[in-house]
């Protein structure tokens, strides 16, 4: 199912051959360096694979109110990356947004595209209210795109999440719906 187009990208629900492009970002140490690593991932991803084709947007499943969608290329079908959604409480009207460009398709905006989708949609289709995202402080492109997409800085969390046994410091980042117009690209 397709959830959101661009001029370049198409958004759509996960199929299971999307499971070996994946792996190139999710199972890239270096793509993979501020989340939570994945002692098995090709196994992870089968799984996720298979609740995304079960469940809705917004119901809960075994990742929680997690849904993941596919970022390809419109012109070729390339596959690019992912965006995730987490919905918050029912009927609270609000998001958790996280994404992954794999390397290859890093800056040319695709990450600032899909997102940007993303919250159109949610905006659109969901009524949704408010959108919030985290980026490890170190990770700079991804601050980039919140911050290109006007999303606030809400909180600054010194040394909250422990990757590879280093203490990262997080940034939370929020954006509400009624400041979007103004700022959805063109």
């Amino acid at each position: 199912m397709v959830f959101a187009t661009t001029e370049r990208l198409v958004l759509r629900s996960l199929r299971d051959e999307d499971v070996e492009p994946m792996m190139r970002t999710w199972g890239d140490p270096e793509m993979t360096r501020y989340t939570t690593p994945r002692p098995d991932v090709r196994a992870f991803l089968l799984a996720l694979v298979a609740e995304m084709q079960r469940k809705k947007p917004g119901e809960i499943g075994p990742s929680g109110p997690w849904y993941q969608l596919v970022v390809e290329r419109r012109s070729d079908g390339a596959h690019l990356g992912d965006v995730g959604v987490g919905f918050g409480v029912p009927g609270e009207r609000q998001a958790e947004l996280g994404y992954r460009i794999h390397p290859d398709h890093q800056r040319q905006g695709y990450a600032r595209e899909a997102v940007a989708a993303v919250v159109s949609f949610l905006i659109e289709q969901h009524d949704l209210h408010r959108f919030v995202a985290v980026a490890a402080a170190p990770n700079v492109a991804s601050i980039g795109v919140l911050r290109a997409l006007g999303f606030r800085q809400e909180g600054y969390f010194r040394e909250s999440f422990l990757s590879r046994g280093e203490w990262l410091d997080d940034v939370y980042y929020a954006l509400l719906a009624r400041d979007w117009p103004a700022r959805a690209p063109a």
